[in-house]
């Protein structure tokens, strides 16, 4: 769906982008994916190249504590990666060519625990507690087509390893409770009076029998209204018992709900070590031949620092047929540094939204009824910020939901078609292929039986 999340509660699925969708578990929730991609990258000068990859997409799982009402979820999925290979031809000031080359890989994974309970009345808090950790190696070098000239290479290697911390709010409201006098608790509440009423106005009218026939034409007045008041509390009662039908139908009909929710960070030190080699080589029969070492550094401490990320997301729902939503984000990437330096970034934002439709969700003779439909898209002003130019990423998405039948498993598959980047000022532009593919099994663990 584009990437709707901030907002979207459901019961069978996880998000834990908004840690406080965890509340709304009714199941024990397993969710496992892996993804693909090509990229196909290309500059003004028509220069062309294309890579493909095969990803880890997330491990998770959840489960109520109280149902709808308090839940947890862990998991694995990754934070960030790191995957380039570009180089560039400049001139020195001697004018000699040199081949300007940079690689780099890795990446941080996120170990996530996180819970998520309601506050009050359709309002929900959740916090995730994560582990980042992981490895990005860098490497820059400047090699000479003229083997009198010593080529030169700096490594880098950046370890990562610390706690981050992200909580989430969502408020929701539905169709009954914008309206209080439709609400179905409020017609139960006042049946629950009349009753009440009822029962008390009959013991005190049977109190009178006990007096003698002999009593007061005052006596058989009281009676004669409290005997009123007996059948109109009744009339009222089954008034208030035919409108509650009405707004029940009403709400089978067309039972819809609106989602708000906020998620942010706040800005963050990571602890990580960093280690870096400069050395000069040259090439003997095509393989590389070091020179000498320039520079060394091991196990450098310091810190990473990140920048706050705010969310902003509105989920709609009708009933168990249709979602859609929007979601905004920002980051601060400004405020980014690594080991006391910062770099070229720029403040990022981005837009997503997208929509499910499933037909029928109890349809038994149609299998493509009960499929849930996806569509999506995304567009984002990315962090990176080159030549005074600040890329951008836009794109669409197309998702499917196959249930399997006589198992409580969805087959999640994912396609998404984007482009990142531009050819201005001879930058590089990336158009991408994406395709995502998951499983989410639903079942009963670690919720206890009512019935022994």
């Amino acid at each position: 769906m584009g990437g709707l999340s901030l907002g979207l509660m459901q019961p069978f699925n996880l998000n834990h982008s908004n840690p406080a969708s965890y509340s709304s578990l009714l199941l024990t929730t397993f969710e496992a994916g892996g993804s693909a991609s090509m990229y196909e990258a290309y500059t003004s000068t028509s220069f062309h190249s294309y890579q493909y990859n095969a990803d880890f997409a997330y491990l998770a799982m959840g489960f109520p504590l109280i149902p709808k009402k308090w839940g947890m979820s862990f998991g694995l999925v990754p934070y960030s990666a790191v995957g380039y290979s570009m180089s560039e031809q400049k001139y020195n000031e001697l004018g000699d060519a040199e081949q300007h080359i940079y690689e780099g890989s890795g990446g941080l994974n996120q170990f996530y625990v996180g819970t998520g309970f309601g506050l009050g009345r359709n309002f929900y808090f959740g916090v995730n507690a994560s582990f980042l950790f992981g490895t990005i190696d860098q490497l820059r070098k400047v090699e000479y087509a003229d083997n009198s000239f010593y080529n030169a290479k700096v490594t880098d290697e950046t370890y990562i390893s610390d706690f981050y911390f992200n909580a989430g709010l969502i408020k929701s409201f539905d169709s009954l409770s914008i309206a209080k006098s439709d609400s179905i608790k409020m017609f139960d509440n006042r049946i629950e009076s009349y009753e009440d009423s009822i029962s008390k106005l009959q013991k005190l009218l049977k109190s009178t029998e006990k007096v003698s026939k002999n009593d007061s034409i005052l006596l058989s007045s009281e009676r004669e209204k409290i005997s009123g008041l007996i059948e109109e509390m009744k009339r009222m009662e089954i008034e208030a018992d035919s409108a509650r039908e009405k707004v029940k139908v009403r709400r089978q009909k067309s039972d819809w709900s609106l989602s708000i929710g906020l998620t942010g960070a706040p800005p963050i030190s990571l602890k990580a070590t960093h280690s870096q080699i400069a050395e000069s080589y040259y090439f003997f029969n095509g393989i590389e031949a070091v020179r000498d070492t320039i520079y060394k550094l091991d196990d450098k401490r310091g810190e990473v620092v990140l920048p706050f990320n705010v969310g902003l997301g509105f989920t709609f729902r009708e009933g168990t047929r249709l979602i859609t939503g929007l979601d905004f984000s920002l980051q601060n990437w400004q405020e980014y540094s690594i080991f006391g330096e910062q770099d070229s970034l720029a403040n990022s934002w981005r837009v997503n939204g997208g929509l499910q439709w499933t037909p029928n969700d109890r349809s038994i003779k149609s299998y493509f009824k009960l499929v849930q439909y996806r569509i999506g898209g995304h567009y984002e002003q990315t962090y990176l910020q080159l030549k005074n130019t600040q890329l951008t990423d836009y794109g669409v998405s197309l998702g499917f939901g196959f249930p399997m039948k006589r198992v409580a498993t969805v087959v999640q598959m994912a396609f998404e078609l984007g482009r990142r980047g531009t050819t201005v000022k001879n930058l590089v532009e990336m158009n991408y292929v994406k395709f995502t593919l998951g499983f989410t099994l639903n079942d009963r663990w670690f919720i206890p039986d009512k019935f022994d």
